[in-house]
């Protein structure tokens, strides 16, 4: 099993890359990608570990890097890339671009007013505490807390965090939506720079992004030839997703890709569908072993 979709405490994640490495070693996954959002930060931590102590798999070189197609806002994964190259770059010399504990209260404050005016109850001390948190996912994860919500919250289709980062805080009709587009790189940008880097791109997950028409958008995108490949198997994708993603990669001739998006325990390490899709190697095995610069 593999999981090349995994974010550590450098971003959004709740766990360190240590334990990481140790709980992938735990599921005996073959090969995995730490891919923070916008920074690689979890690979110089692997360049002072003895790394097999912990994981006896591979790691390959990844990042996830947001871009603005078409007034919405995406992601792209990066992998098997020259870190050095990569540290050359903007956005990953900006870093994580959501961490300032300052900006994300502001964020936080505007969110607690919308609960306010839809009578969503929230902790009356709830504050942004860390540099990795991101207001929107501390906002969830307190209000689904309160039964009083439940009602509410299920009109608005509101059961997790990507839920509503997906559905509310990027969807322009949502009273939670704040624009985060603003200053944010294209997709141009993002594939020269994966490939200046000597990676590969991979659309990822396009079937979070709430798409009005996902074939019409992978058709747009994938005609810009600028990509490698697509995320097939994820988290939040259904088994027909995956397969419809995998029939598409292999029509269009595009490489394909899996992981869990690991952030918290719930997410399950080496698991797509809500954990009851095993990513298996062999969905990978025509592209992964031309990547050279593994971590082991």
């Amino acid at each position: 099993m593999i999981d090349l979709h995994i974010h550590t405490t450098n971003s959004d994640g709740e766990f360190g890359v240590v334990e990481i490495l140790e709980k992938a070693n735990l599921g005996r996954l073959d090969v995995i990608s730490i891919t923070d959002h916008n920074n690689i930060n979890a690979y110089d931590e692997l360049n002072n570990m003895d790394i097999k102590r912990l994981y006896s798999g591979k790691v390959i070189p990844g990042v996830e890097l947001e871009f603005v197609y078409n007034g919405r806002l995406f992601d792209m994964l990066g992998y098997g890339i020259d870190l050095e190259v990569m540290k050359k770059s903007e956005i990953i010399k900006e870093g994580y671009v959501h961490s300032t504990i300052e900006g994300q209260s502001e964020i936080l404050d505007k969110l607690k007013h919308v609960c306010d005016e839809l009578g969503i109850k929230y902790s009356l001390d709830l504050k942004i505490s860390k540099p990795n948190h991101m207001a929107n996912d501390v906002l969830v994860d307190d209000i689904l807390k309160y039964s009083d919500n439940k009602d509410i919250l299920d009109s608005m289709n509101i059961v997790d965090r990507s839920s509503f980062y997906r559905k509310h805080f990027c969807e322009v009709s949502s009273p939670f939506y704040i624009d985060q587009t603003a200053g944010k790189k294209d997709i141009f940008y993002v594939t020269s720079l994966i490939h200046d880097a000597g990676g590969l791109c991979f659309l990822a997950h396009p079937f979070v992004y709430n798409l009005p028409n996902i074939k019409e958008t992978l058709d747009e995108i994938v005609s810009l030839d600028i990509i490698d490949g697509i995320e097939c198997a994820h988290r939040k994708h259904t088994e027909e997703q995956i397969n419809f993603l995998i029939d598409y990669c292999n029509e269009h001739n595009l490489k394909k890709s899996g992981g869990s998006d690991f952030h918290i325990d719930s997410h399950f390490l080496g698991y797509a569908n809500k954990g009851s899709y095993a990513i298996e190697k062999t969905l990978v095995n025509d592209w992964i072993k031309l990547v050279k610069n593994y971590y082991m």
